[in-house]
């Protein structure tokens, strides 16, 4: 706009210095431009660069500068700035601002720089909505890097990233899209930072803008040249919200960093991940967890989450390649999460999960790290596997925080660890509980799970349950619960160490393992069969058989065993044998029940027996024999052999007879508690021999005197 001004009487004409500007009006441009355009301060002003037509601007402008709300700008040929001014800009502060860039007829379009942002916003209030069907790139002119999408100025005000299953946005030497305060991403195309110089790019920054939304379609892929997607708030009186959905068939990747990362410090960070799709991440000069959230975070995952690799310089302090590491919060997979370290990589371990704090980089604790800021649960459904290549396939690091540790591995999921040297799910110092139904594969260290520190309960339930590898209660108070369930069964061949407490409370467990805890074992309900074939299968503590309940099997038990009123001591398993027991009581009105195979009788293993090295109380239990086959008269069977210093006090409820039957026959067996089945003589086992019934004797007596009177009849007849 002119201005007149009068100078002594003579008329001059100006704009602005001399300078010729054109108002700042819509435009239209379907050849070739190279004066920067402006979408000026009158609302509702739009921009046009038709199809086959460019706007190239060089030097330090603009190419297209929007003053003015409710804009809208499309681009279906070129927009380029060659210089090292960006292509689209907003730095006042409008709103209702829409950039297009192609169609969905016209993946062609281009909006490129040289040398900075191809749009930016850069006020705080301000409203954008960008849709991008073609390509959209940044380049790298003077080494500085630029973003092909910043928003990250906005704090007040909706901004929206839409790149479509054709668009392309890509960065060099710099992050490829930053959003703002509540921002939303929405990429079915790709968004993607390069980088030759190893540059801290990432594919989506978010930085400390809280609320930000993103959601990659399937066909979809976000690539960091060093993460996917990062951002985080590191001021821990801030809170920061974050959520990203991953479709089915999408990728997010860091090329030299995390799939996604997220950093904080505590509980003020809560962050939402759901993934179906794939997420890696690869730690070529650094780390490369899959997700790495520092705070708290809730994940979901259907698909692929991995870590490929990660490095450390330092010599003997492996870096830790883990498909999640999480500050707290929650873990639901029905997919795969591992933790991979590249073939040649000795200075790596290949973990599933951490659940642990930040790293400490300073002070006395340097190289460690803090303890979660929040609970943690972690649930593994069917189909769902957890795996540490190399090392835990979940572990809880850091000191104790106060918080708790839920671990649930359903039926048909796996968790499985890898390496010699640490458990497939190890604990730290916090309370944990860890419920198995499904599969925890700890056969690569011989270590399935450890429990640290802190009061820690272990139940496994189920039919389907398998534990590979020994179990740990930790240096902490550690209750271990067997709720198999009716008509279940479980068999373990591990060893049990530092336990407080064993129960048993449903269903059939087997122990084949030599065992080392000390704490009680208590059977609720169920059976327990001890299967071992050295050692205790039950530690040294105490084994108590409760009503309802029974023990048996052929292995050895070295603690006290206590059947109480209404349980049952049945040794064998599936057929007669022996079991080894220390101090043994059966109350009133237990039973002890055996199998007896007099068909095979004649030496040990042929019928049902204890051993018992110690003393013995039978207060009156009930003796209940199975036959499974006819016995003949005056055969013996060892039912009980006991250590050659302590007598037997008491009797079976049954006293010196107790009868059994076998094919609609009843038997009658006599019971020495004297016996000694080494020598025949007297001594403290107890025996039983069978008693011919006196209803066979008759019988045979009645038959000689009818063949007698046959045979008299028969020479009369004959005379």
């Amino acid at each position: 706009m002119q201005k007149a001004l009068t100078f002594g009487g003579l008329l001059a004409t100006t704009s602005l210095l001399f300078s010729p500007v054109s108002q700042a009006t819509s435009f239209n441009i379907t050849g070739t431009s190279t004066s920067a355009q402006t979408l000026g301060s009158a609302s509702g002003q739009t921009g046009a660069v038709g199809s086959g037509g460019s706007l190239t601007v060089s030097g330090t402008p603009v190419a297209v500068s929007i003053t003015g709300n409710n804009a809208t700008l499309s681009n279906l040929g070129t927009i380029f700035q060659s210089g090292t001014g960006r292509a689209v800009r907003d730095n006042t502060g409008v709103t209702g601002l829409t950039v297009n860039n192609g169609s969905s007829n016209n993946s062609t379009a281009l909006m490129k720089t040289a040398d900075a942002d191809v749009i930016q916003m850069n006020k705080a209030v301000a409203s954008v909505t960008l849709n991008n069907y073609g390509t959209m790139t940044s380049l790298n002119a003077s080494a500085g890097g630029s973003q092909v999408v910043d928003f990250a100025a906005i704090t007040t005000g909706s901004n929206v990233i839409n790149n479509y299953s054709t668009g392309i946005m890509q960065a060099t030497e710099a992050d490829a899209v930053r959003p703002g305060v509540g921002g939303t991403v929405n990429n079915a195309g790709l968004m993607k930072s390069t980088t030759s110089t190893g540059s801290s790019s990432d594919g989506v920054d978010v930085q400390n803008n809280s609320g930000v939304q993103i959601t990659n379609d399937t066909s979809g892929t976000i690539e960091g040249a060093r993460h996917g997607i990062t951002g985080g708030a590191l001021d821990n009186t801030v809170t920061f919200t974050a959520s990203v959905t991953n479709n089915a068939g999408g990728i997010i990747k860091g090329d030299n960093g995390s799939g996604i990362n997220l950093d904080g410090f505590n509980a003020n960070q809560n962050v939402t991940v759901v993934n179906h799709g794939t997420i890696t991440g690869n730690g070529v000069t650094g780390d490369g967890d899959g997700i790495d959230v520092d705070g708290l975070v809730n994940i979901t995952n259907t698909g692929v989450i991995r870590s490929i690799n990660a490095y450390s310089s330092v010599v003997g302090s492996p870096a830790q390649s883990e498909g999640i590491s999480v500050g707290g919060g929650t873990i639901t997979n029905s997919g795969t999460i591992e933790g991979l370290v590249a073939a040649g990589n000795t200075n790596a371990v290949g973990r599933g999960i951490s659940l642990l704090g930040n790293d400490i980089t300073t002070g006395p604790l340097a190289g460690t790290r803090e303890a979660i800021y929040g609970d943690a649960t972690v649930t593994n459904q069917a189909g769902g596997l957890i795996r540490g290549d190399s090392d835990s396939g979940i572990a809880v690091n850091g000191p104790a925080s106060g918080h708790t540790v839920t671990i649930n591995n359903d039926a048909g999921a796996t968790i499985q660890g890898g390496g010699t040297a640490n458990a497939a799910i190890l604990t730290g110092a916090d309370n944990d509980t860890i419920t198995n139904a499904g599969i925890i594969n700890g056969s690569s260290s011989g270590k399935a799970i450890d429990l640290g520190g802190g009061t820690n309960t272990l139940n496994i339930q189920g039919g389907a349950a398998s534990i590979q590898g020994d179990m740990s209660g930790g240096t902490g108070t550690s209750t271990l619960n067997l709720n198999i369930g009716t008509g279940n069964s479980f068999a373990y061949n591990g060893a049990l160490s530092n336990f407080t407490t064993v129960q048993v409370n449903s269903g059939t467990t087997t122990l084949a393992g030599a065992s080392s805890y000390s704490g009680a074992t208590t059977i609720n309900g169920g059976t327990l069969l001890a299967a071992n074939t050295t050692g205790s299968a039950t530690g040294t503590g105490a084994v108590e058989v409760k009503s309802g309940a029974s023990l048996g099997g052929t292995g050895s038990i070295t603690g006290a065993v206590t059947v109480d009123q209404g349980g049952t001591l049945a040794t064998g398993i599936g057929g007669v044998g022996t079991l080894h027991t220390g101090n043994t009581t059966l109350a009133s009105n237990s039973t002890f029940a055996l199998d007896l195979d007099p068909k095979n009788a004649g030496g040990l293993g042929f019928n049902d027996m204890l051993s018992v090295g110690g003393a013995v109380s039978l207060a009156n239990a009930n003796l209940v024999l199975t036959l499974l086959s006819a016995p003949t008269a005056d055969q013996t069977f060892n039912i009980l052999l006991n250590d050659g210093s302590d007598a037997i006090s008491g009797l079976f409820s049954q006293g010196h007879t107790v009868a059994a039957s076998y094919g609609g026959r009843s038997y009658n067996f006599y019971v020495s508690y004297s016996s000694n089945a080494d020598s025949g003589s007297l001594g403290n086992d107890i025996q039983l021999k069978a008693i011919p019934e006196p209803a066979t004797v008759v019988w045979f007596g009645l038959g000689g005197v009818l063949l007698l009177l046959q045979r008299r009849f028969a020479v009369k007849a004959a005379g």
